[in-house]
């Protein structure tokens, strides 16, 4: 059975100690490992754009980030690809068969809270125990089975609450697929099967909810 863990890590978040201190949000878009040893991850920067480049600035000085590629800037918001060395959570996980809902490497609270989808109890004893070896502190906050039908992750919630109030599903429509891709920063096609997809769940769960039970006999 899928089960959605909540962990709480308390472990150094550089991304998060530099977007403090110079009162920008700065949040990880997406992952991927670049080696055995290192993460290549895509960054947005949101906030004033001179406490942005502030905070690049910094973030490229930062111990572990071996390269900065910083995108074309909009008024708010500006990508920055980085190859950094793998984080201890990230290292805990290379192994296990988890799928992350929530990295903690964009919260600013401390403990941080990890949401992901594990496929055995055994892989999260072995994140746990990684992170312990690491000096990474850990506390169960939630395990509980997985609602594959009305699950979205945090980023589809995020579109598709951006559509809505933008008004793309209005008719007419009150923004392009296009300039709606530009808002949320993803590229039209990839955004077309975001949306899809997540109309698929909820749309699965109304059905759901309205179909009546059986009747006992």
């Amino acid at each position: 059975m899928l089960r959605q863990i909540s962990l709480e890590v308390t472990t150094e978040n550089e991304f998060q100690t530099v977007a403090k201190r110079h009162g920008v949000a700065i949040s990880v878009a997406d992952c991927r490992p670049f080696n055995t040893k290192g993460m290549t991850m895509l960054l947005e920067l949101t906030g004033n754009p001179d406490s942005i480049r502030e905070a690049i600035f910094d973030i490229r000085k930062s111990g572990g980030v071996r390269q900065a590629y910083e995108g074309e800037d909009g008024v708010e918001k500006t990508p920055l690809l980085v190859v950094v060395d793998r984080p201890s959570i990230c290292k805990a996980s290379s192994d296990a068969a988890i799928i992350c809902l929530e990295c903690p490497l964009n919260s600013q609270d401390d403990p941080a809270v990890w949401k992901f989808i594990a496929r055995r109890t055994s892989d999260l004893r072995q994140i746990m125990a990684k992170l312990s070896r690491e000096g990474v502190k850990t506390r169960i906050e939630d395990v509980s089975p997985l609602d594959q039908k009305a699950t979205l992750t945090v980023r589809q919630r995020e579109i598709m609450s951006t559509a809505i109030a933008r008004g793309y599903f209005d008719f007419p429509r009150k923004i392009s697929l296009t300039g709606l891709s530009q808002l949320v920063g993803v590229k039209p096609s990839t955004l077309s099967e975001i949306l899809r997809s997540a109309e698929r769940r909820i749309m699965q769960n109304a059905v759901d909810i309205m179909t009546p039970e059986p009747k006992q006999t």
